[in-house]
């Protein structure tokens, strides 16, 4: 049986080595193989449409000997693992989510502007999310907290099994916490609510119904991993600025994304793009079934 693979953007900075060495703790978890890829661009040589066969072989060379670094830094710290270095020529981020196609993984550092509190997520990272069609983790900041806690955040008005089937599965192999974490972001009826206290036994009607679904949606999964005791809510408000608090106390948030109407590549909501550039914790991005 071949082994699944986990494939991880690099170009031999520090924010790629710290995505670099959760993707190295991602294989290994999944017992997969890691594909190590730097992608460079031709060089440009102005008044040509061609440039010189140094240059390309420059500019190659180069991101064949970054690639290489990257895998040998892995395989020192982890010697069991099969570890495969790629230069590619092409725009990184789609690069990668074409590199990434029958992947289980694919593994992306986020390149930040601004201070530690207000890190963005680069072009790159949200070029890779738009277009992979399998789960993108992106990578921010350190990652050597240790909450033992994933929190998964579902829209239980959209299929989200496959969000919930990722977190679990997160959760077994770090041996961690699972909270699911469903928003409820109606301000409209919560505003009315206030202004009309009869409607209250309303909106705790709708709270119980949504509780219901959301419980029976994680017990359908969690028959497939007993071993995991997830933890659950139903909360209102802003779904970007809860799930943003829940970051500062998770190793890894993961959420959803729907899938563009030809099936590759992902359609990023609003929610999700806040989360992805404000999250304090990595971000699994999973395709919605």
């Amino acid at each position: 049986m071949m082994n699944s693979t986990v494939v991880v953007g690099y170009d031999q900075t520090p924010h790629s080595d710290v995505a670099l060495a959760e993707a190295a703790r991602e294989a290994a978890m999944r017992g997969a193989d890691l594909n190590v890829v730097t992608a460079f661009q031709r060089p440009v040589v102005p008044g040509s449409s061609v440039p010189p066969a140094d240059s390309q072989d420059a500019a190659r060379k180069t991101a064949e000997a970054a690639a290489q670094h990257g895998a040998d830094s892995v395989v020192k710290r982890r010697p069991g693992l099969r570890v495969t270095p790629y230069a590619l020529v092409g725009s990184a981020g789609k690069l990668l989510a074409q590199a990434a196609h029958g992947a289980e993984l694919l593994v992306v550092g986020s390149r930040g502007k601004g201070g530690f509190s207000d890190l963005q997520v680069g072009s790159t990272a949200m070029r890779a999310v738009a277009g992979a069609c399998c789960p993108v983790l992106v990578v921010r900041g350190e990652t050597d907290a240790d909450h033992s806690r994933i929190v998964a955040a579902v829209d239980i008005d959209e299929p989200c099994e496959t969000v919930l089937e990722f977190a679990f599965l997160e959760a077994s192999r770090r041996q961690a916490r699972l909270t699911v974490i469903h928003v409820w972001d109606e301000p409209w009826i919560l505003a009315y609510g206030q202004q009309d206290p009869g409607i209250a036994d309303d909106i705790a009607a709708i709270e119980r119904e949504r509780e219901d679904r959301l419980s029976a949606l994680i017990h359908s999964v969690q028959r497939r991993h007993p071993e995991v005791e997830p933890f659950h809510q139903v909360a209102t408000g802003s779904a970007g600025r809860l799930l943003i608090e829940a970051s500062h106390r998770a190793d890894v948030l993961v959420t959803g994304a729907r899938r563009h109407g030809e099936g590759h590549g992902m359609q990023i909501g609003p929610v999700t793009h806040t989360v992805l550039h404000y999250s304090t914790c990595p971000v699994a991005v999973v395709p919605l079934s």
